[in-house]
């Protein structure tokens, strides 16, 4: 999403606000980080916030909250979850791509240097935070996600779900056929 902030640097103003929804699929932010378990759902991250201008140094502030669906880790049965986090970044006018007199934070090879972290660049008098929040979000993200804290999983003989019930199985005995070597070592003693 452009965010227009011609009045904040025409000093017009010293606040604008914005609210928008956006889907990752309708973008051309590339999900780099996303795990492929994880399916952010459709216009399923809310952005809201402001820019704001303070003596010449404009701050983009938002709150955004990411919609997303993945399986239990241990048991397999589907989760729609959400995660909120708080983005804050410093505006500055260019694209940090090096124009004629301008600064560039882009080395000789094309590689960014690490400098422009925290900055979001505005060209035309316009911002689009939505790779930095995309970025952000990746982090934000759980490596992995469970139904609850004490998820008992899958029974490993049979496959069936262990929140319904036991299953029958005998599991005290069963070992992983490819650990079974290892059973040789307890035998020994």
């Amino acid at each position: 999403m452009k965010i227009d902030i011609t009045e904040l640097m025409n000093h017009r103003t010293y606040r604008t606000e914005f609210d928008y929804r956006f889907d990752l699929d309708k973008t051309d932010v590339k999900c780099v980080g996303i795990p492929e378990d994880i399916h952010i759902c459709e216009n399923g991250i809310h952005v809201k916030g402001n820019v704001v201008d303070n003596l010449g140094i404009m701050t983009f502030s938002a709150d955004v909250c990411a919609e997303y669906e993945t399986v239990c880790a241990r048991c397999l049965d589907e989760l729609h979850r959400c995660v909120n986090f708080s983005f804050e970044r410093t505006v500055v006018p260019g694209s940090g791509h090096g124009k004629a007199g301008e600064k560039s934070h882009i080395n000789d090879d094309g590689e960014w240097d690490g400098i422009t972290d925290d900055l979001l660049f505005a060209n035309d008098s316009r911002i689009i935070p939505d790779a930095d929040i995309v970025e952000e979000l990746s982090l934000r993200l759980p490596m992995f996600a469970l139904c609850s804290d004490d998820c008992p999983g899958l029974c490993p003989k049979c496959g069936k779900s262990l929140k319904d019930g036991p299953c029958g199985c005998e599991t005290e005995d069963y070992i992983n056929p490819q650990l079974a070597i290892l059973r040789k070592l307890l035998e020994n003693e």
